[in-house]
C-alpha cells in the first residue's frame, strides 16, 4: 500500500517531545499536524499524541483527511508495526474516522 501524503514541512527543529509540521494536500489545502511523545513512568516506551487541524470549516466533509494525515504517517514511518502499538480514536476524538478513506 503507497501512502502519498503530498507535501509534509517540518515547522522547526524537532524537540525531544514535539514535532510539529504542515501538511498540504494535492488542491492547496492545509493542515496543522502534531506529535507530542511522552515517555512512559517505566521507561520503557512512549505514549504519542497526534493531532491535525484542517484550516478551513468545510474540511468537516473531507472523508477523514485530518485523521489520514496522522494515520499515513504511523504507516509510513513504520511505526504501526512496533511492538505495543495501539491506536486509540473514535469519532468523539477525531471527527470523520468512521468515514475516512486514507490512501
Amino acid at each position: 500500500m503507497a501512502y502519498n501524503i503530498y507535501s509534509l514541512q517540518l515547522l522547526g527543529p524537532a524537540s525531544p517531545g514535539l514535532i510539529q509540521a504542515n501538511h498540504t494536500s494535492g488542491s492547496g489545502q492545509y493542515e496543522s499536524v502534531n506529535f507530542t511523545i511522552i515517555g512512559t513512568s517505566m521507561g520503557m516506551g512512549c505514549h504519542v499524541e497526534g493531532s491535525s487541524m484542517s484550516s478551513f470549516w468545510y474540511s468537516l466533509f473531507d472523508n477523514g483527511t485530518n485523521y489520514c494525515n496522522l494515520r499515513n504517517i504511523i504507516e509510513g514511518s513504520g511505526l504501526s508495526k512496533a511492538p505495543g502499538f495501539v491506536e486509540f480514536t473514535n469519532e468523539w476524538l477525531c471527527l470523520g474516522v468512521g468515514i475516512s478513506a486514507c490512501n
